[in-house]
């Protein structure tokens, strides 16, 4: 059945409710990037969805030099950005207020942020963001907990998406939801499977990857670049063309006996 077709149903009186599913993005765009075909057909489409944007206060963007003076304005487009997104894939969304890592570095270059090799595991942040992750599981602000937590499984080195992903690993087993890692896009299309293996690994969790989409198609990948205009560069460009030439489908990957039987 069509994913918006799905999605339609689902509000409709009456209509049977999926499992309910949280996905934390660490930036506004993350969600739609890494995992829009499931929202569209695949696994997420038969889902009710609400998308917790964890470094909500940002001042990247392709078209102007990063400076913490424009953190307010880039701030407020990237959530006209973000509901667009959330009204063509279907979610609803919340922001925190953590400020994302070119403003509490002031580095103005996002490649220098890319480093898997980094240790993270002192960073008090990880613990700050174990904390909320465990009250959007447990204490929801809609009272809707979530089956099952999703959270970007840090491929690709971005230090935000590695303390959400440290975070999570921290919580497996703890709480009373289900917790997968998803490949973060655009980062994953340049990485092969040696090296995904070797970025998992300081999570410390026994992992398998599970498909929850078909190939990745043109038509998905346009709605997210009209959605994130801000953020289009040739590294996200470049990747989405690796994709469609590999025939990607999005993944997430599961704890062992982790997975919900309904994925």
């Amino acid at each position: 059945m069509n994913g918006w077709v799905q999605r339609v149903r689902r509000r409709l009186p009456g209509a049977m409710p999926g499992p309910n599913v949280t996905v934390v993005s660490p930036h506004f765009d993350d969600v739609p990037l890494s995992l829009g075909q499931s929202l569209r057909d695949g696994v997420l489409a038969g889902c009710r969805v609400r998308v917790r944007v964890a470094f909500g206060r940002t001042n990247w963007t392709s078209w102007v030099h990063p400076t913490p003076s424009r953190a307010r304005y880039v701030s407020l487009w990237r959530r006209t950005e973000e509901t667009a997104a959330s009204a063509l894939f279907g979610y609803r969304w919340t922001a925190a207020g953590w400020e994302e890592a070119l403003l509490r570095t002031g580095d103005g270059d996002p490649a220098n942020l890319l480093d898997s090799s980094r240790d993270l595991t002192g960073d008090p942040l990880v613990r700050e963001l174990a904390a909320w992750l465990r009250a959007v599981i447990e204490r929801p602000a809609d009272g809707a907990r979530p089956d099952l937590l999703l959270v970007a499984a840090g491929l690709g080195g971005h230090v935000d998406h590695r303390l959400l992903a440290m975070a999570a690993a921290s919580l497996v087993g703890q709480v009373d939801a289900a917790i997968g890692f998803y490949e973060d896009r655009p980062y994953v299309a340049y990485l092969d499977d040696d090296t995904i293996a070797a970025q998992l690994a300081p999570l410390g969790l026994e992992l398998e990857p599970v498909a929850v989409s078909g190939a990745v198609t043109r038509s998905t990948q346009m709605w997210a670049r009209r959605c994130y205009p801000s953020q289009m560069v040739p590294f996200f460009e470049e990747a989405m063309d690796l994709d469609r030439d590999q025939d990607a489908c999005e993944r997430v990957w599961f704890p062992g006996g982790a997975r919900p039987d309904w994925i």
